[in-house]
């Protein structure tokens, strides 16, 4: 009989463990959105990147003080959204990026609004008198170098092309031709010619590489040239 009543009270406690679990959340989805951009000092306009060129930190401090970051990947226009926040109180700061990362802002984050958040970063380099054009049946780049950061170590540069997609960075690339990078070149103006297929269209764009800890670098405007 004890033995009955054992297994019974053990049985019962299985089923209510299994029912609580079962029960409806309670709690609301989030519905609170973060967006905005990140303005690079050089130009006064949001960074020129790559997809995925930086991130957006996201710390929640409301309910800890050492939380679990979260991020938010950042577009190729220096803009970045996300539709699934819950409110509360989140410490922002733009990473893993061709640039110096800034001091972090405190951002409150309120439920079913948006909450829009502007960043300034100072970008390891800068491009002058940009001209990407056809010349024949070359594209013909010409462009001026200057090292917005003293402390960046240069690396390379390269003129870029992609011939299917304006949305891509060096890794992505279908014709990259890298160019060692040094103190001289800074200020330098350079000229520099691709042999490009005839009869096809191509995305064309510069690229230029300081030492960073993600291997981000800073690129100019995409633009389309046809052969």
């Amino acid at each position: 009989m004890k033995r009955n009543l054992y297994l019974f009270s053990v049985l019962s406690v299985i089923i209510i463990a299994l029912l609580t679990s079962c029960q409806k959340d309670n709690y609301p989805p989030p519905d609170a959105t973060v967006t905005g951009s990140v303005i690079d000092n050089a130009t006064g306009k949001p960074i020129i990147t790559e997809p995925y060129g930086f991130r957006i930190k996201m710390d929640e401090t409301s309910w800890s003080d050492n939380p679990t970051p979260r991020y938010i990947n950042g577009y190729i226009d220096g803009t970045f959204n996300d539709k699934s926040y819950f409110a509360g109180t989140y410490v922002a700061t733009p990473v893993d990026g061709a640039f110096v990362v800034p001091e972090p802002q405190t951002v409150q984050v309120k439920a079913k609004q948006t909450t829009t958040v502007t960043f300034n970063v100072n970008p390891f380099i800068r491009f002058d008198n940009v001209s990407i054009v056809r010349e024949g049946t070359k594209v013909k780049a010409t462009f001026t170098m200057t090292k917005f950061v003293a402390s960046a170590r240069p690396v390379d540069y390269a003129v870029i092309a992609n011939r299917n997609t304006p949305y891509f960075g060096i890794s992505l690339s279908d014709v990259t031709n890298r160019i060692r990078l040094t103190e001289d070149d800074f200020g330098v103006p350079k000229v520099i010619e691709l042999d490009l297929p005839a009869g096809r269209a191509y995305y064309v764009r510069l690229a230029a590489y300081c030492e960073n800890p993600t291997g981000r670098y800073n690129y100019t405007e995409v633009v389309r040239i046809q052969m």
